[in-house]
Formats: structure tokens, C-alpha cells, sequence
């Protein structure tokens, strides 16, 4: 989804939080417009003044925008999915799950969580606004409290609009499968109706720009533009879950896995293996157990004329748990792993022992397969 990469910023939680480059340019166009309204009726806040406190309410939204993330990835850990991560990016944040809810109670919960945080945080902030208002303070300490209030309601409100991927779309999404006993069916009609709700933003957002509301029509058409690609998006996933649905890994793993031995010298590895199978890393084993993997990079690391007397056993790099899956986990998770770290195989390994690989190209071939057979 984010292709200008993110950086790590923290973990809360257990849960890693990243912020994507785009955020950046949100950020200062956020910055830019609180930083006009408060020179402006009805505060005319002196520049300076203004520049100021445009960032700090900045920064206070995007922490709200982070705590809204956060109370929908609590309440998934408390009812066992695994957040891999919360990225702050362009149009806000994103908790990234690494399958789906495992039941429509679930999904209601984790759901409504985020604007129930939102409300949470409005009210705060606007119970701030109300008293320091009564100690006459100026608009200088009111306006970010009263901003952000107004912000939080509107975040939760937008939220919770009836459309897939939503939180409202979730929570439709949740009484649809509730009632149908049909997960891919709900989320065709919640994705729909996320479809809808994004032509709409599209359309008044283009009315708002050609009617020049500038920067508010653009942004509004950006949004429905999102919105749009992340319910189809949504759709397919949960069709490409369906249809990998009670695979096990185990059944499509390639079970002759091209492996290595410790005491292979690296002059050896570099012309027997990468050079002839175009691998771009190697499994080392002593038996059947897994001591760890050789990549390109590690023999890059020898110099060339250690490559006789240096063996694979003293570049070795332990196997990333990353790069490992169990034989008896399902087939659509090891996809999903696959693209969260981006590589095309992974070892398959129990207790210790490599017993297989898998490739999304055999994932890819099984999907084909069982779609032209309509299963």
C-alpha cells in the first residue's frame, strides 16, 4: 500500500509504529491551513503565535489519529490477531493485521473501538476548551482545544459512515456476516457500499474544486480516490482468503529443498549454487535441522580471495523468523507474510527442522487452479 517507505519511530504496546514519507507532506499542509485559521476570524492569532500553535495541534491530531489506531489494535491483541504494525501515512493511520477477525463479535468490537477513542478524545479536548475559555486565557491556549475537538468528533463521524474498509463499513461488514453466516458475501456488500460512499466524496469534491473551494475540493477527491481503491482492495483480499481457505502450507511446500552444507567452501557455493540455480540465498543444514541461511550479501562480505579456505558455515546468518512458516499454517497467511516482507519464498520449518519451501509463484499456480475449477 505505502510505496515511498516508512521508518520506525517507536513500538507501543508491542506494536511497531512507522510513519510513511507522505506523512510529511500532510502534515505541513495541515500545519499550513490550522496556521491560516488561527490568523483569521474569529481568532486573529498574531503569525508567529499562530505558526506555533498550527504545529502543536498538528502534532496533537496526529497523536489522536495514533491513540484511534492504537484502541482498535488493543482490543485485536485482547482477542488474539496480531498487529504487525501502525503506519501514519497520507490519509492518517492504518493498523496492519495479519488475518482477518475470527468471528462477526470480534469484528464489531475491534471496530467500533477507533471512534469510540475518537468521541473519547473530543470530549476531552473540548472539556479543556470550555475551561480554559472560563479563565480568560485568549484564544491563544482555546483555539487548539476547541480545533481538536471538532476534529475528533469529525474524525469519529467520518469513521463510522457505512463503508468497507471503514469503521462503520467494518461494523456493517459485522452485523451483514453476523446474519448471512457469510463472510465473503457481507464484505462484497459493505465493500460496495465503500465504493459508493468514495464516488460520492469524488463527486463533491470535484463540484467543491471547479467551484473554488481549491485545496478542499482536491482533498476531498483524494480521499473518495483512497476509499475507492481500498474496499476493492478489501474485496479481493477476502475472496483470495476464500479461496486459499483450509490449505495448509504443507500441502503445496516444495519438499526438495536445493540446501547447503556448513563445510562448503565459498568458492564452491558461488559457482555450484549461485551461480547455476540464480538463488538469491541458500538454506544451511547439518541433517535435516536448520542452521541458518548464506545470501549474496554474506559472500560479498569475503573477500574474493578467501573464498577457497572460507566456508559456508562462517558467513552463515541466522534464518530470519520472518522468513519462516510452519507446515500446518494456512496457505493465505504465508502469502500475506510473504508481502508484508517482501520476499517470494519461505522456509518451511518445524521444531528446528527444514521440511519444505514455499513460493508465491506455488500459491499463485494453486489460486489459478482452483479459480478455473470454481472453488
Amino acid at each position: 500500500m505505502f510505496q515511498f517507505g516508512s521508518f520506525r519511530i517507536g513500538k507501543i504496546l508491542g506494536i511497531d509504529v512507522e510513519v510513511n514519507y507522505t506523512w510529511f507532506l500532510i502534515f505541513l499542509l495541515v500545519t499550513i491551513s490550522y496556521g491560516s485559521l488561527f490568523t483569521h476570524d474569529p481568532y486573529n492569532v498574531p503569525f508567529l503565535p499562530a505558526t506555533v500553535l498550527s504545529i502543536i495541534t498538528s502534532l496533537l491530531f496526529f497523536a489522536s489519529v495514533l491513540l484511534h489506531e492504537l484502541t482498535h489494535s488493543f482490543v485485536a491483541k485482547r482477542n488474539g490477531l496480531d498487529i504487525k504494525k501502525i503506519t501514519l501515512f497520507l490519509f492518517g493511520g492504518v493498523a496492519q493485521m495479519t488475518e482477518e477477525p475470527s468471528s462477526p463479535q470480534i469484528e464489531f468490537k475491534m471496530a467500533i473501538a477507533g471512534p469510540s477513542m475518537s468521541f473519547f478524545l473530543g470530549a476531552v479536548f473540548g472539556a479543556l476548551w470550555f475551561f480554559v475559555s472560563r479563565l480568560d486565557l485568549g484564544v491563544t491556549y482555546t483555539a487548539p482545544f476547541e480545533m481538536l475537538s471538532l476534529i475528533n468528533f469529525g474524525l469519529a463521524i467520518f469513521n463510522l459512515l457505512p463503508g468497507f474498509p471503514l469503521d462503520g463499513g467494518r461494523i456493517a461488514r459485522a452485523v451483514l456476516w453476523y446474519f448471512t453466516k457469510n463472510i465473503v458475501k457481507a464484505t462484497r456488500i459493505a465493500s460496495y457500499a465503500g465504493q459508493t460512499i468514495a464516488f460520492f466524496l469524488i463527486f463533491v469534491g470535484f463540484i467543491a474544486f471547479i467551484s473554488n473551494f481549491g485545496f478542499g475540493g482536491l482533498w476531498l477527491m483524494l480521499i473518495g480516490w483512497f476509499l475507492n481503491n481500498a474496499a476493492q482492495q478489501g474485496y479481493r483480499q477476502m475472496e483470495l482468503q476464500n479461496s486459499l481457505s483450509n490449505v495448509k502450507v504443507e500441502e503445496i511446500m516444495t519438499r526438495d529443498v536445493v540446501t547447503i552444507y556448513p563445510e562448503l567452501p565459498v568458492d564452491q557455493l558461488v559457482n555450484d549454487y549461485f551461480l547455476r540455480y540464480k538463488f538469491g540465498r541458500f538454506p544451511v543444514v547439518e541433517g535435516h535441522r536448520l542452521l541458518g541461511v548464506v545470501t549474496l550479501h554474506d559472500v560479498k562480505e569475503v573477500p574474493r580471495e578467501n573464498w577457497i579456505s572460507t566456508t559456508a558455515g562462517q558467513i552463515i546468518t541466522l534464518a530470519s523468523k520472518n522468513i519462516e512458516v510452519a507446515p500446518g499454517e494456512e496457505v493465505f497467511k504465508a502469502l500475506m507474510q510473504m508481502a508484508q516482507e517482501d520476499v517470494g519464498h519461505l522456509l518451511v520449518v518445524r521444531d528446528g527442522q527444514l521440511e519444505g519451501l514455499i513460493t508465491k509463484s506455488d500459491i499463485m499456480r494453486l489460486i489459478r487452479i482452483r479459480t478455473g475449477l470454481g472453488m
